[in-house]
């Protein structure tokens, strides 16, 4: 009896220490999660440094649970090393995203609200834990950079075998472009001034920003085509005269931008009489004389 009496003492002491290793952790998480919300004052960077403390004090308190069952001996040495070869054989794909993970943070791929591309995945990071990375969907049925509403879940693993592109980390500026098709018979010159110059009065208020970002960033990497200016290129082709209008545009604003654009641009061009939009409709104003004697009727 004494033995049992001291067992039972020993798991029940266990599991007190357990629980307060629990309370304690989780009053770490709030205490930390509150002194954040006071030192920071940027939403993204909330998040990100949020997931950061939250896996690594959820991590901190298994750790310890786990030295509170196990002991400090040779015994938790052992259990440790075990149960590591046997998450590692049975849980490679935990594994990988676990590296993933790792990779993600150590190599600055992305942050929380960075909109991203992971694969075949496009959408703006929610929220990203040590296995998968929530990205809020953009695109897809949509075909534009907008929500659909649905949350995608990827494996962190991906970012070893699929490319991952990153809209706004490093620059968050696109550059976009407007085309529009006009007749040979159009003033095509006049059309051009028309869109290069709703394209500047458009830039003016973000070109100053937008080129002090892209000359910090062109310190950093080679890049050599670094002109936030608008620019209008002129391509000609068998049916008509191809006006394209490149711009920057801030990432997250591309759609309404260039729907406004094309808006103005619409209008603008109704009111010249010059100058016509081209497009691929034929109409057909008559069929040539047929030769020879009409057909016997049967």
């Amino acid at each position: 009896m004494p033995e049992l009496s001291e067992i039972y003492v020993n798991v029940v002491l266990k599991l007190f220490l357990s629980l307060l290793t629990v309370v304690l952790t989780l009053v770490v998480h709030r205490g930390l999660r509150n002194l954040l919300k006071k030192r920071v004052s940027e939403p993204a960077h909330i998040h990100t440094l949020y997931m950061l403390t939250r896996n690594t004090v959820f991590a901190a308190g298994a750790i310890v649970i786990l030295f509170v069952w196990l002991g400090s001996g040779s015994d938790f040495t052992v259990a440790m090393g075990i149960l590591g070869a046997g998450i590692a054989f049975a849980s490679q794909e935990v594994i990988g995203s676990f590296a993933g993970y790792v990779s993600i943070v150590t190599g600055n791929l992305y942050h929380i609200g960075d909109r991203v591309r992971i694969g075949d995945v496009m959408g703006d990071v929610l929220d990203i834990t040590i296995l998968r990375t929530t990205v809020m969907e953009i695109g897809e049925w949509v075909h534009a950079d907008q929500y659909t509403g649905r949350i995608v879940t990827v494996a962190n693993r991906f970012v070893f075998s699929a490319p991952v592109f990153n809209y706004t980390q490093h620059w968050p500026y696109l550059w976009d472009e407007v085309t529009i098709p006009v007749t040979y018979a159009s003033d095509w010159r006049q059309a051009g001034e028309i869109m290069l110059e709703r394209g500047k009065t458009y830039a003016s208020r973000l070109q100053d920003q937008a080129q002090a970002k892209i000359d910090k960033l062109a310190e950093q990497y080679p890049l050599y085509d670094t002109v936030v200016e608008p620019t209008l290129y002129v391509v000609m082709t068998d049916n008509w005269i191809e006006l394209v209008l490149r711009y920057v545009v801030e990432a997250h604003e591309r759609r309404g931008v260039k729907a406004q654009l094309h808006h103005e641009l619409l209008q603008y061009f109704e009111a010249e009489p010059d100058i016509t939009v081209a497009s691929a409709t034929f109409e057909i104003v008559g069929f040539p004389p047929l030769e020879g004697a009409p057909l016997a009727k049967l």
